[in-house]
């Protein structure tokens, strides 16, 4: 290295020589030039050998762009040379390749009564996609995650409408369509008893019933009954009746709950903040809260609070689902 350095040295001090001396003639200007390029290429490999490993590729153009700096900005091309190699030396941990591992998602699992054990751990979803398997086995998978009010279940019960075989389809459809109904159904009734209590001015029957009401909408949506404008419809109304809930009775922590994961829903991450710490001022406990203060880390994309939340989340005993999350998030 020190062979480069000393040769490289002497034929810029010699360039420079000639220009204090301020020789005009065409010979000496050549001299310069050719003195000035022969040390810029040297100064160009001596400093890209002092480079750490992660800035020598390509080799090629490095170099390059280092003779560059130096033939065309002589004497600052090679102070910041040598401050680019110093900060490379002592901060080594911006040279740390960033390094990747792919991790399975995790699946839906049941876990409520009426799911047989032998459809646990995302083999209801396997057994609906396995067409060549009698059509007794994949109905009662198609029955056992349909009578389960989540979306998980709402969404393969929305797969199986393009299914091929007529009975899963209309299966699924019926499903559907029985939980679409009794939801309405109810909506009706309620909607009527509000009408009732704000002829007759009862304010906490009212509130009530807008809660109510606001859970029936909210659930239209959260069991995945509703798609497009009709769940936007359905999530504009469930706030509305939630918040008139509210009036008067703003302590009510439940229902400051249903406000922040409407807001979610919405994408209106500021007002679901918001609603989610109003919901712990008033009473409610924080671990429920903490499922939907992690997904809200998660939509913000500050995946060190979400591992955080996980945790805390777990420090309680922890469920099938629970434990895959926390090994997904702890990888």
């Amino acid at each position: 290295m020190l062979k480069l350095w000393i040769p490289a040295l002497t034929a810029e001090s010699a360039a420079l020589l000639l220009v204090a001396r301020g020789a005009a003639a065409l010979e000496t200007l050549i001299a310069f030039l050719v003195l000035h390029a022969t040390a810029s290429a040297l100064i160009a490999v001596a400093i890209g050998l002092l480079f750490p490993r992660a800035y020598r590729r390509p080799r090629r153009w490095v170099w390059a762009s280092l003779f560059g700096l130096n033939f065309f900005v002589p004497v600052i091309g090679l102070v910041v040379s040598f401050v680019g190699v110093i900060a490379g030396t002592l901060f080594p941990q911006l040279l740390k390749p960033t390094v990747f591992r792919r991790v399975a998602a995790p699946e839906y699992t049941a876990t409520r009564d009426y799911d047989l054990t032998r459809l646990r751990g995302g083999a209801v979803r396997a057994r609906l996609r396995a067409e060549a398997l009698p059509s007794t086995a994949r109905v009662e998978a198609l029955l056992a995650i349909g009578s389960a009010a989540t979306p998980a279940s709402g969404a393969v019960l929305r797969e199986m409408l393009t299914d091929p075989a007529d009975d899963m389809r209309l299966l699924a459809y019926g499903l559907l369509d029985r939980r679409e109904k009794s939801i309405s159904e109810q909506l009706v009734r309620e909607r009527s008893v509000l009408a009732a209590a704000e002829e007759i001015g009862d304010r906490d029957t009212a509130r009530l019933v807008h809660h109510r009401i606001g859970q029936l909408y909210w659930e239209l949506v959260y069991q995945a009954l509703v798609q497009g404008d009709m769940q936007r419809y359905a999530l504009e109304q469930a706030l509305i009746h939630t918040e008139q809930a509210l009036d008067g009775s703003a302590a009510d922590g439940a229902r400051w709950l249903l406000i922040g994961r409407i807001r979610l829903k919405r994408g209106e991450l500021q007002p679901a903040r918001a609603a989610l710490s109003a919901a712990l001022e008033h009473g409610m406990p924080r671990r429920n809260v903490l499922p939907y203060l992690a997904e809200l880390r998660f939509q913000q994309r500050r995946y060190a609070d979400v591992r955080k939340l996980m945790y805390e989340l777990g420090a309680q005993p922890a469920s099938e689902q629970l434990s895959s999350l926390q090994q997904f998030w702890a990888a």
